[in-house]
């Protein structure tokens, strides 16, 4: 996946446009669809202007390894989660791992 990509489907991801994603990181509206559209690459100011405004690192935009999750009201229940304190996280974390392990077991039995 590219930086345009990556940049478009984070900010598809956060329901802006691209004008809202422009005024909110305080890009210009038109260099940022060049940067969507993969003919200009963001200078790093701006890549951190555009990452700010979306939430996510700088690393996020550039690095390969992004996470894609299709379902909206999960996205936005692990959005709230990484906002937790880290002994709900710890808990959250707990009870989806023996609900993945009761699913597996399930699965297993078939």
């Amino acid at each position: 996946m590219t930086i345009a990509e990556r940049i478009r489907l984070y900010r598809q991801q956060k329901g802006l446009s691209q004008a809202e994603l422009a005024e909110k990181s305080q890009v210009n509206n038109k260099s940022l669809s060049r940067y969507e559209l993969g003919s200009s690459i963001p200078p790093a100011d701006a890549l951190k202007n555009i990452a700010d405004a979306l939430g996510v690192s700088s690393d996020a935009l550039l690095n390969d390894e992004t996470v894609s999750i299709k379902d909206k009201e999960l996205l936005k229940k692990f959005e709230v989660i990484q906002e937790m304190n880290e002994e709900d996280k710890a808990l959250v974390t707990r009870f989806l791992d023996l609900t993945i392990r009761d699913f597996n077991a399930r699965k297993a039995c078939k």
